[in-house]
């Protein structure tokens, strides 16, 4: 039979339909509209239904009875519930007498008035009770919450009763949670007539009432100058941040006018010491880091663009990182400014620093009075001047008189003096350091006296948290953290990490780049500073590298340095000798000789592109894209071929002192003496022709001397007659 238009259906559409019910569908609008729908239609054919108004009225009795037993049971407040009843029973007595009466427009009219109000009124009651028991769930939880509180508060007011006899100590309800997830500090009062020395030498049994593991532990906190004497920070540090190796941040310049940064503490913020206003004194047990921690103080202080710093160091292991650089592969310019690493070359240090002070006194009195200051300003024109003695006991007591001279009287015009010792008594610290140094830093000891006698008035720290090398409590007496503070020392050094880690490669290039990186913008000594220190400034370098890299007697080879730094030696006057610069030699007469006023400066000239021709920047180019290309290969380039590769990108006979950090920065991994060995090794293939300089270059890369082969070595020849002296 076909079809007609009569038999299509209303839509054409293939979607189910569904009644939807969901949250969002059924909103208080919707709910009204359904409910007069119904209420009018059902007064509409009720009385044609012949339904009697009884069973109306027993239905609207019923639905109340549901609405309050409902109401009752989501535990509404006792207006939502009548109401609720109220709107039903209105609703019954209205269906109730259109039922009995018949229906008009008029009952209609008035039923459907009746149902909105009542409609509305639910719909009102609904929101306002919704908000009243989030209003509740919230004063619930506050109030929960204030009980955690109180029980926290009580918590520790037992606990520093219990464990350090105080008696009526509150805490602040508000507990500052460390960004770093590894702790908290908690605001203590105190009784009004107690401070925070009451609580000094209970950092190791509150740490065990708390359950805390080694490496975490608490330390105390008198806050700033505006805070009340009997308000105690107390820092709880919850985990062990003192484990494992943080890295050096970026070499990023900086200012000696900020805090020199050197690790991170428990909360994650960066610990630094105020260098310009104040020294320090280090004290460390053999083995606890004070080397590193020196040499990350020392990266801390050579970013500053307006600091010079000296070493006073007969060991030779402070400085050498920030020296070697220049001194072997010829990479910028010296970090460390004057390093005097014999007891001589320190009697000089002091002698210029006296000199240094008296004439900036004099010299700079003006500028202190027309800028209205007390003390000196550092700036990269007057740079301030910090000298650091590695192991006061090992120098004279003539120097140790002149540390103690500079301590007293360079603080004015920022000459600042750090020391370090292995022990903190009298025989490493003299009076006159531990009286005028504010800044402590102590590493684990032998013994806990040790720093208790390093942090006499603040009470040592607890020995459970120095699990690390590296790991110190710091303080300062004036520019705070006012009492002991543990934290992390950056490590420089590339053990510290993971062979083969981002990390690691780092750390084996880290001082070849601060070279690189910071040299432009180490300062020059001022002028008026310079005159002062005399020959004894000028001519240090002339002074200092026979110390660095000659023998046991100061004799120079140019196989211990790089070929640009033998030349520039070369290049000086023989300088004025320690003797004659003391003032300790005497003529026939027995009379002391003055000593000498003038002579040639052997200054290192700072590198500047002016310096750099056309060639010299096409080679360093060949080098980054040879480095470059070796770091993006899918299979890594053997040491080989990575030699050579590096030998002609240098377009020029050059020594493995010079190739070896190029090699590090494309991934070798290797000691530079195993290069040396490497270079030897390619040497004997005919890969590398070797000059008879100790220079080797690659057969493309242009004339070599003696190219025909390996030229015979020294150290091809056996010793005989033949190396006796001549004469």
């Amino acid at each position: 039979m076909p079809s007609t238009d009569t038999d299509l259906p209303v839509t054409l559409t293939d979607k189910p339909k569904r009644w939807d019910f969901s949250r969002d569908a059924v909103s208080p609008g919707r709910l009204v509209a359904w409910g007069g729908e119904i209420a009018i239609a059902s007064a509409l054919i009720a009385p044609l239904a012949d339904i009697p108004w009884q069973a109306g009225a027993g239905a609207g009795v019923l639905c109340t009875a549901a609405a309050v037993t409902y109401e009752k049971a989501r535990g509404s407040w006792r207006r939502v519930t009548i109401a609720r009843a109220a709107s039903w029973m209105a609703t019954t007595g209205w269906l109730s007498y259109t039922l009995a009466q018949g229906p008009t427009l008029l009952t209609m009219a008035f039923g459907g008035a009746i149902w909105a109000a009542g409609a509305a009124t639910n719909i009102a009651m609904d929101r306002w009770g919704e908000e009243t028991r989030a209003a509740e769930a919230e004063l619930d939880r506050r109030l929960e919450e204030g009980q955690q509180i109180k029980t926290a508060q009580d918590s520790w007011s037992r606990l520093l009763e219990d464990i350090c006899g105080i008696d009526g100590a509150t805490a602040d309800p508000v507990v500052d949670r460390w960004t770093s997830g590894a702790g908290y500090t908690i605001k203590i009062y105190l009784p009004a007539h107690l401070n925070v020395d009451a609580l000094r030498g209970y950092e190791a049994a509150l740490a065990g009432a708390l359950r805390l593991p080694k490496g975490g532990g608490v330390s105390f906190n008198a806050g700033g100058p505006d805070v009340p004497r009997n308000v105690v920070f107390i820092a709880v540090t919850e985990k062990n941040m003192m484990s494992g190796a943080i890295p050096y941040p970026k070499l990023t310049p900086t200012t000696i006018n900020k805090p020199v940064g050197f690790g991170v503490t428990g909360n994650g913020a960066e610990a630094g010491l105020n260098l310009k206003d104040e020294g320090f004194i280090a004290i460390g047990a053999q083995g606890s880091g004070k080397t590193a921690l020196m040499k990350t103080l020392g990266l801390g202080l050579v970013r500053c663009v307006d600091a010079i710093v000296i070493d006073l160091d007969t060991s030779a292991k402070m400085s050498a990182v920030f020296v070697n650089p220049y001194l072997r592969h010829g990479i910028g310019r010296p970090l460390i400014d004057w390093p005097a690493t014999t007891e001589d070359e320190c009697r000089l240090v002091i002698q210029a620093a006296k000199a240094a002070i008296a004439a900036r006194k004099t010299e700079y009195a003006d500028l202190l009075e027309d800028e209205d200051v007390d003390n000196l300003p550092a700036r990269p024109d007057i740079p301030a001047i910090h000298i650091r003695v590695d192991e006061t006991k090992s120098m004279p007591d003539d120097v140790l008189d002149g540390i103690d001279f500079i301590i007293e009287e360079g603080r004015s015009v920022n000459v600042r003096v750090s020391n370090t010792g292995l022990r903190a008594t009298r025989d490493y610290i003299t009076g006159t350091m531990d009286e005028l140094t504010p800044g402590r830093l102590g590493l684990r000891t032998n013994n806990s006296s040790e720093l208790a006698m390093l942090f006499p008035d603040s009470g040592a720290p607890d020995m459970a948290i120095f699990t690390d090398p590296g790991t110190v409590a710091y303080m300062s007496t004036t520019k705070g953290p006012y009492q002991p503070t543990p934290a992390k020392a950056y490590a420089t050094m590339a053990e510290a990490f993971p062979e083969g880690s981002d990390d690691y490669q780092r750390m084996q290039t880290l001082f070849m780049d601060a070279a690189r990186e910071l040299s432009p913008t180490r300062p020059d000594m001022d002028e008026v500073t310079a005159r002062a220190m005399g020959l004894a400034w000028t001519q240090r370098w002339a002074r200092i590298i026979p110390n660095l890299r000659g023998d046991a007697h100061g004799n120079v080879t140019p196989d211990r340095m790089h070929e640009s730094v033998w030349e520039l030696y070369r290049s000086w006057d023989k300088p004025a000798t320690c003797d004659q610069l003391l003032g300790r030699l005497l003529d026939d007469d027995g009379d002391t000789i003055a000593p000498p006023t003038s002579g040639r400066s052997a200054d290192i000239p700072r590198l500047t592109e002016a310096l750099i021709d056309d060639s010299e920047l096409e080679r360093v180019a060949m080098q980054e894209a040879a480095i470059e290309l070796a770091k993006a290969s899918p299979r890594p380039k053997s040491d080989d071929d990575l030699a050579i590769e590096l030998f002609i990108a240098q377009g020029r006979p050059a020594k493995p002192s010079e190739i070896y950090p190029l090699m590090a920065r494309a991934g070798y991994t290797k000691s530079d003496r195993t290069f040396r060995d490497l270079c030897a090794k390619l040497g004997l293939h005919n890969k590398l022709i070797r000059g008879d300089d100790g220079t080797y270059a690659a057969p493309e890369s242009g004339e070599v001397s003696h190219a025909a082969g390996r030229v015979p070595g020294p150290e091809d020849d056996a010793p005989g007659r033949g190396d006796d002296p001549h004469g």
